[in-house]
């Protein structure tokens, strides 16, 4: 990569730090950006797109972590490498600044080849992670302090939520005993979670090829068209999972279905008895691959992205809890 004009997008509240960092990037030939604090780290990143960034921790309004994180939330700025430079130096602060999605954590007693040397070699792992390809350089977008602290809640709420998913069904192991217990809780689960009419799990046996047993939980009304339909779907996507062929008879299908609700659906007062959109995601544990979590609706495009982004948030505790419920139960 060559330095020319290599724009880096400093933020930090110190004015004396703002003029160190900035004086030592100017002299090998960055084009500087400055900020004072995270909230006007985000709007210049987004104003100017800048090639780096470089982030003090502490600092008014939003922090550094924080704008860190609403940079690599959004598609214009994913790619942008960040730097953290900090006073902090704790391993629970280097911890966070990785989670956050910094490339590199300096201190604030930095020589400065040390931080030219961080700023290209962000750079290069950048190119590199992109494949060769330019990098992305989107329009610039004006953002008021009211859009930076709105994508803020916007940002911690959507992480409490899947905190708190990953939470419900990681919590199954201790409050739950036994094996089928355990899976009819994780169903229940998906349906709190997400709009269906039918949740299903679908276990292979010890060769990882052939089903198990399926698990299928009946959370509205539906046909018997419909269900017939979910049981196809669900040994199609087996079949794609294990790369062999399953028997519909195979997957030995466990229907809980308390309220009487499979088959309730008068099939001639819907438009479309039978199953209109299935979505299902593969269940592993230790590298083995378990089984299928699998969801259906009688409506079409029911499960958007949401759907699909708590699929893949529940799937990897889910087959954890249900994997060690088999492996120290007994089936009851």
């Amino acid at each position: 990569m060559t330095e020319s004009r290599v724009t880096v997008l400093v933020a930090d509240d110190s004015p004396t730090m703002r003029r160190i960092v900035s004086g030592v990037l100017t002299g090998a030939g960055f084009d500087v950006v400055l900020a004072e604090d995270g909230v006007e780290a985000v709007q210049q990143a987004f104003r100017t797109m800048p090639d780096v960034v470089v982030l003090d921790v502490q600092m008014p309004r939003v922090s550094g972590y924080v704008a860190a994180r609403l940079l690599k939330d959004d598609w214009q700025t994913a790619d942008l490498p960040v730097l953290f430079l900090t006073s902090l130096n704790a391993a629970s602060d280097r911890y966070w600044g990785a989670r956050a999605g910094a490339e590199r954590f300096l201190t604030k007693d930095f020589e400065a080849p040390e931080l030219v040397d961080a700023v290209w070699s962000a750079l290069d792992a950048a190119q590199l992670a992109r494949g060769g390809r330019a990098a992305l350089k989107a329009d610039p977008v004006e953002l008021s302090n009211d859009d930076v602290l709105g994508r803020v809640c916007d940002l911690l709420d959507r992480n409490l939520f899947e905190a708190s998913v990953t939470q419900d069904v990681t919590t199954i192991a201790a409050d739950v005993h036994g094996f089928e217990e355990t899976v009819a809780a994780v169903l229940e689960s998906m349906e709190n979670i997400v709009d269906c009419d039918l949740v299903g799990v679908m276990l292979l046996g010890p060769d990882g090829l052939a089903p198990d047993a399926t698990y299928v939980s009946v959370a509205r009304e539906v046909t018997d068209l419909h269900y017939r339909e979910f049981l196809e779907a669900v040994a199609d996507a087996s079949d794609q999972a294990t790369g062999a062929a399953t028997v519909i008879a195979e997957l030995s299908p466990m229907l809980a279905d308390a309220h009487g609700r499979l088959g309730s659906a008068d099939p001639d007062g819907v438009e479309n008895p039978g199953m209109a959109t299935f979505l299902s995601m593969p269940l592993r544990a230790g590298g083995r691959l378990l089984g299928l979590l699998a969801l259906s609706s009688g409506t079409s495009n029911a499960f958007g992205e949401s759907a699909l982004t708590t699929l893949r948030l529940v799937a990897p505790p889910a087959a954890v809890v249900i994997d060690h419920a088999r492996l120290s139960g007994v089936r009851v």
